[in-house]
């Protein structure tokens, strides 16, 4: 579904807190989000896997902003390929398994 799911416990459904506009590369859109991390102001930064990219969502937004890669897949330090995992590190410091 291309989306980031909140489920507060107990809850019958969930909602769409990124993506779910389909499979796509706009800020709008996730192409198979595949890891999350919060930060420490709330926001998402997501892996958006297909897309070589990370995105960062604030709470409430309509869309997210590539903050990491974005520039197509690749071997370059600019570069993404395929990113599946991410940690922020003690000095705030986005650490991406790519």
């Amino acid at each position: 579904n291309h989306r980031i799911q909140r489920w507060v416990p107990g809850a019958a459904a969930g909602e769409t807190v990124a993506g779910g506009k389909g499979k796509g590369d706009a800020l709008n859109q996730l192409a198979c989000p595949f890891g999350l991390v919060i930060d420490s102001t709330g926001a998402l930064l997501i892996a958006d896997r297909d897309n070589h990219r990370i995105q960062r969502w604030v709470p409430g937004a309509a869309a997210g902003e590539t903050v990491a890669g974005g520039k197509g897949k690749g071997d370059a330090l600019n570069q993404l390929a395929c990113p599946f995992g991410l940690v922020i590190d003690s000095t705030g410091a986005l650490l991406i398994a790519d």
